[in-house]
């Protein structure tokens, strides 16, 4: 499904970054890359392990949340490339994060990406300091991710 928002030239000098697309999703002109404004624990309530994560990317495609079906974990890059530190946004503790302020406050600062090693450890990139680490994708901790998809895809 292409929405008018995908349609539209790319950014020009001096434009923004991130455009509102719907009520649900933001789309990153840079990246040519959909997210959805709430990460899991916003959407859920609950935190997540990875595995828990992309079980619910693949539920998400499979209801077509947003008119899509392509949900999937963001790579450890994308992630990372929402990290900025011009932008002054508040976790689910209301403690400073760096994320552009169309994704809602609230979320959880720690987001699982789709790098995995050794079937057993994926990465998680943090907000709050900028950087990531392995974990155990069993470890549920205050895991949460926001899913994403490629903006050329229909």
């Amino acid at each position: 499904m292409t929405t008018p928002s995908e349609s539209t030239p790319g950014p020009t000098a001096g434009s923004e970054r991130f455009a509102e697309a719907d009520e649900h999703t933001v789309i990153d002109l840079k990246r040519k890359l959909v997210w959805l404004k709430q990460d899991t624990y916003q959407m859920t309530g609950k935190w997540l392990n990875w595995v828990q994560s992309r079980d619910y990317a693949k539920e998400m495609s499979q209801s077509h949340f947003a008119g899509y079906n392509d949900w999937r974990l963001p790579t450890t890059e994308e992630a990372k490339s929402l990290y900025d530190k011009t932008q002054v946004n508040k976790d689910h503790m209301g403690q400073k994060a760096y994320l552009h302020t169309l994704f809602p406050g609230g979320f959880g600062f720690l987001c699982w990406t789709s790098d995995v090693r050794n079937k057993i450890q994926a990465v998680r990139f943090g907000y709050r300091k900028g950087g990531m680490m392995y974990d155990d994708v069993y470890r549920i901790s205050r895991g949460s991710t926001r899913l994403v998809r490629d903006m050329n895809k229909v």
